[in-house]
């Protein structure tokens, strides 16, 4: 899939469509009241009216789409329209008064859409032409009526348009920091969205076959019989003897699936898609699930007596959550990982520990916030992890802590 598909946030066209209608409302309201008020000339005031007409069409353009059918706008319509934004308001401004007149800064506007929803290559495109916009309109402008216009000197009109410059580059840096940051945790979620759907669909593929093994053992059983009694009647096995010997064959392999199905630890029998388990074994089945996977590593569990008595419930989420700390116990460990299932009578503990570097101090103090993370490279995983994985312990009436303890600890803590 295309990366900057990914990092585009969709724009609704009908709420695109409101917020331009509002801004051509504004304008118009705008040069009412100033050409109502003010000395302003014949040229100016057609003017002005041609090029605020001009927004009404991309409102009517904006409708069409809608009506189409195109109820999300792209990438690409949008940097169109916001192009066409910038102009509009540009020229605008050029026949009213320039740098001099106040509504100067609402060209920012379109260049923090831009900022928040494009990918960089067009941000810096918008930004550039804003940045020639501003030019523009400092050295090309109609002054305003002399009743309104401003008494400024040179070097305060070079501040102005130096402020905006400056405005407009730190404003898209830092509102596309930012929003690269929003959409770095929206795709973490939604990977973990993801991946929480596809445990419950293995869960639910569990159930199915737990209900296969247990309608199908009965029928299986009566054909057994049957087959047994043709196969000792001597006539018919004289007859149909090969016919017999390929039906043992079959009905062979078809026990054989049946008791893989019911040994197979994805069909355990569910009700729903919640089940039982003691503590105890769900820590050992936490190992037994990574152990063929990763041989260079000794992954071992540890449970005490009271472990063996608490039963939980193992739900999609704690799963999900447990191989994510897991796999980043094994990222790090250089030798050992050690699952431990602990319980006293107020409270139940899961631990995983490694003897890896163990966390370092600002990782600990941030622990649960995104985009920290003791990982060395960036990207999506930039602490976003682990962070979601607090959440679903969170979720689950848990509290999570990372500590270290001859390496990196991580202890889950539930009240019995």
């Amino acid at each position: 899939m295309n990366n900057k598909k990914n990092k585009f946030l969709f724009v609704n066209s009908s709420d695109f469509l409101l917020i331009r209608l509002i801004a051509f409302v504004g304008q118009g309201v705008t040069l009412g009241v100033s050409q109502y008020f003010f000395d302003v000339t014949h040229f100016v005031t057609y003017s002005s009216w041609t090029i605020a007409l001009l927004l009404l069409l991309s409102v009517g353009l904006a409708y069409y789409l809608l009506n189409r059918g195109e109820k999300i706008l792209s990438e690409r319509q949008i940097f169109l329209f916001l192009c066409f934004d910038i102009l509009q308001i540009s020229l605008l401004i050029g026949l009213n008064g320039g740098y001099t007149n106040p509504f100067i800064f609402i060209i920012l506007a379109p260049i923090a859409i831009a900022a928040s929803y494009l990918t960089i290559e067009r941000v810096l495109v918008i930004l550039s032409l804003s940045l020639v916009c501003f030019a523009l309109i400092f050295n090309f402008y109609i002054d305003l009526p002399l009743a309104v216009r401003p008494n400024i000197n040179i070097n305060y009109s070079l501040a102005i348009m130096i402020s905006l410059f400056i405005s407009s580059i730190f404003l898209v840096f830092y509102l596309y920091y930012f929003s690269m940051n929003y959409k770095s945790t929206q795709t973490a979620y939604e990977l973990a969205s993801k991946q929480l759907q596809n445990e419950r669909e293995l869960l639910k593929v569990g159930g199915l076959a737990a209900a296969a093994v247990h309608e199908l053992g009965t029928p299986l059983n009566t054909i057994n019989l049957i087959v047994g009694d043709l196969d000792h009647d001597k006539d018919l096995k004289q007859k149909y003897g090969e016919d017999i010997e390929t039906l043992k064959i079959e009905l062979d392999r078809c026990k054989a699936i049946l008791k893989e199905l019911s040994t197979n630890p994805e069909s355990k029998e569910l009700s729903s898609e919640i089940s039982n388990m003691s503590l105890d074994a769900y820590a050992q089945s936490l190992c037994d699930q990574f152990l063929g996977n990763y041989r260079s590593i000794n992954l071992d569990y540890r449970s005490d007596e009271r472990s063996k008595s608490i039963n939980i419930q193992i739900t999609p989420e704690l799963n999900i959550a447990m191989n994510n700390i897991i796999k980043n116990a094994i990222s790090f460990a250089y030798n050992d990982i050690l699952v431990i299932a602990e319980a006293t009578d107020k409270d139940y503990f899961i631990k995983i520990r490694d003897d890896g570097p163990g966390f370092d101090k600002k990782f600990i103090a941030n622990f649960g916030k995104p985009f920290y993370s003791s990982r060395p490279e960036k990207g999506v995983n930039m602490g976003l992890g682990l962070f979601i994985t607090k959440q679903m312990i969170e979720n689950l009436n848990g509290e999570i802590l990372v500590q270290n303890n001859n390496g990196a600890e991580v202890i889950l803590t539930w009240r019995i």
